[in-house]
């Protein structure tokens, strides 16, 4: 009986131990330090500006290590994000812009010539600022006495500056062909008393008596232009056509009651020419500055001509192909004959300036 109870006993020691060790087991776990890489003071203080403010953010989730068990899957997430947290740090960015903007320069456009394009007329309205000057001569011998060669302006006392107007038109029926017409009216009265004795006209003008004086002219062209070179800068016309000059003086003196002496001068010449235009600068609108220079020159019936033009011109879109322009800068005007029965010579010369419109 006494052996049967110490077995017993020692069964339920056994048993008593082993449901200690499992309940021991059932309470054990595994601590896990996780170690990040070591982050220097330098690429502390550049990514994340200030040292002391981040070291209080920084010093938990270094030393804080969790006291229970986790996940493998869990612990190595965690491991990674803190690993490229600390390895690659992004820079801080402003999201305000600056306060002034740089404006943004769009290269300049190129420089470009405007012209009339196919179809489209042309009208100019000029304005000539001229310094006159003239001789006259006619005839040959006025009562056995060679004709008096007269200055227009210190013997019969025409102004030595006038405004001159001149109207002018172009139509260009092909791309590189063009017709064109011009007219110039001018006119000048004076009064005047002779200081000296004029042989003019068939009758002698003595010294002191009083004339009243009138010059007109009529200076008109019309003829064809070609422009061989044309490119987007520049272009460069030839023209030819036909030139008409009428000139006419008149002097009505004092003498035998109020005769008049008077001589007229009709020209018809062939007149030729070259203009070139060049442009200088295009503006972002496609207002352009522009040369436009022309050369004239007329020959026939006993007489030549110079007409000279230099300026610039200043040109501005209007729309639909349209354009307007402003012109200016020096012109000279000259006619000359070498003739023993008649002699009208004269010039104008000086500033202009000029309006136009293409359309």
């Amino acid at each position: 009986m006494r052996r049967n109870l110490c077995k017993v006993l020692v069964c339920l020691a056994v048993i008593v131990a082993a449901l200690a060790t499992a309940h021991a087991k059932d309470h054990t776990f595994i601590r896990v330090n996780v170690d990040p890489q070591p982050v220097s003071f330098l690429q502390t203080q550049k990514f994340f500006g200030d040292t002391k403010s981040e070291s209080s953010s920084l010093l938990p989730s270094l030393v804080d290590a969790h006291p229970t068990y986790e996940p493998a899957s869990a612990r190595v997430s965690r491991d990674f994000r803190s690993r490229a947290r600390y390895t690659n740090p992004q820079p801080i960015v402003k999201c305000k812009g600056p306060v002034c903007p740089v404006p943004i320069c769009a290269p300049p456009p190129p420089c470009k010539l405007p012209r009339r394009m196919c179809g489209q007329f042309e009208l100019a309205t000029q304005v000539f600022f001229a310094r006159t000057k003239g001789t006259l001569r006619y005839p040959a011998v006025v009562l056995g006495f060679p004709a008096t060669e007269i200055d227009l302006n210190n013997d019969l006392g025409f102004p030595e500056h006038a405004t001159v107007l001149e109207y002018s038109a172009w139509y260009q029926f092909r791309p590189n062909w063009a017709f064109f017409y011009s007219i110039m009216p001018f006119e000048q009265r004076s009064n005047k008393t002779i200081n000296r004795t004029i042989y003019f006209g068939g009758a002698s003008i003595p010294a002191g008596c009083f004339s009243a004086n009138k010059w007109e002219f009529i200076y008109q062209r019309v003829g064809m232009s070609y422009s061989p070179i044309q490119t987007c800068s520049s272009s460069l016309s030839i023209t030819a056509g036909w030139l008409y000059n009428d000139s006419r003086v008149r002097v009505d003196s004092s003498v035998c009651g109020g005769r008049n002496s008077q001589a007229n001068r009709t020209r018809n010449m062939v007149v030729t020419g070259v203009g070139l235009q060049k442009c200088i600068k295009t503006l972002c609108n496609q207002a352009t500055l522009s040369c436009d220079d022309q050369i004239s020159l007329g020959w026939g019936d006993g007489s030549f001509m110079l007409d000279l033009q230099v300026g610039l011109r200043f040109t501005v879109p209007m729309n639909c192909g349209r354009w307007g322009y402003a012109k200016g800068g020096y012109r000279l005007l000259q006619f000359n004959e070498n003739r023993d029965d008649l002699k009208l010579d004269f010039s104008l010369e000086g500033g202009f300036v000029e309006a136009g419109l293409i359309f």
